[in-house]
């Protein structure tokens, strides 16, 4: 099934698949627990929800997954509505739409309830949009949450000003262009995207970058590309409500570590100063020069990123882990 994948050396997806019905399209996660991997032995450290970014899925994490596991920890990871496997809910297939990130918040508690982890502590990881997501779960779950992990998070995405964005994608949604792609804009083939340029925005890395293009080439129906207005509008609203919010985020009580890059130009990076410094119990590292992808970055990078959430759950994070 993984055959390019395996071809280009990634770590192939283990584990099972969860499919649910969810607003009237399937909603699937992937839960991998170590009791399925061979060469794990021990106790169970911990769980990990795993919040991908925009248009992700959960094959791209496979390599996080396996080291979680590796690690001790059982992992469930989300399709989120509308990517992956979980359906196509815009006018074109390949669009991203929600109405509200409130849907997505719902699906994780589907998938949580689906595996039977209602009552378990966890550990949040979230990748950009997956990063917003998991700070809104750190409030939604408050009772379950032990920590988060947020690389590149999206407090907000990057086209300013807010209120002029909110007030176009609102008329767009009105007038009845919610699941259209925005005017003027369209998705670029693949053969296009997945050619690494020195300047694109993702990664400074050639393999890196090129390898979260390879999944297309096993499973075509995992490719999503931009957002219809009714994303964007429920994006910034999510944000403006929540991660924008001074008073929301300083009640965000968990230990977090937050990973930053340098060079950030998918989400606004000065809001993102500015916003993270309202959680309470953060941890923030930056990589100078670094790329929005900061998990398909310079090994370098990669391998400091490990170290520290390596240290983060060892560590600081372990008083709030037992």
């Amino acid at each position: 099934m993984y055959r390019h994948a395996s071809e280009a050396g990634l770590v192939l997806p283990s584990g099972t698949d969860i499919n649910q019905p969810y607003d009237g399209h399937n909603l699937r996660g992937h839960l991998a627990e170590i009791a399925d991997q061979s060469t794990m032995q021990g106790k169970v450290r911990g769980h990990v929800l795993l919040c991908p970014g925009f248009t992700e899925f959960c094959e791209k994490y496979s390599d996080v997954i396996k080291a979680f596991n590796d690690r001790g920890y059982n992992v469930l990871a989300i399709d989120w509505p509308g990517q992956g496997m979980s359906g196509h809910l815009g006018r074109h297939r390949m669009a991203v739409h929600c109405d509200s990130f409130d849907q997505h918040i719902g699906a994780m508690d589907r998938l949580i309830t689906a595996v039977g982890w209602q009552d378990r502590p966890v550990i949040l990881f979230g990748h950009s949009m997956g990063g917003h997501l998991a700070l809104r779960l750190c409030q939604h779950l408050r009772a379950q949450v032990q920590a988060a992990i947020i690389l590149s998070p999206m407090i907000v995405p990057p086209v300013m000003p807010v209120w002029m964005v909110r007030l176009i994608t609102q008329t767009l949604v009105a007038a009845g262009f919610g699941r259209f792609y925005l005017p003027f804009k369209k998705p670029p083939t693949l053969d296009y995207i997945r050619q690494f340029r020195p300047h694109n925005l993702l990664s400074r890395d050639k393999a890196g970058y090129e390898s979260q293009f390879v999944w297309f080439d096993d499973n075509p129906e995992l490719r999503r590309s931009q957002p219809t207005a009714g994303w964007v509008r429920a994006a910034y609203e999510s944000c403006a409500r929540t991660t924008l919010n001074k008073d929301w985020m300083a009640a965000v009580d968990c230990p977090v570590l937050g990973f930053e890059a340098g060079d950030e130009r998918v989400v606004h990076k000065k809001s993102s100063d500015r916003m993270l410094a309202c959680l309470p119990h953060l941890t923030r590292y930056e990589y100078d020069g670094a790329r929005h992808e900061l998990l398909n970055e310079t090994p370098d990078v990669v391998a400091d990123i490990w170290t520290r959430i390596d240290a983060f759950l060892g560590g600081r994070g372990q008083s709030r882990l037992k």
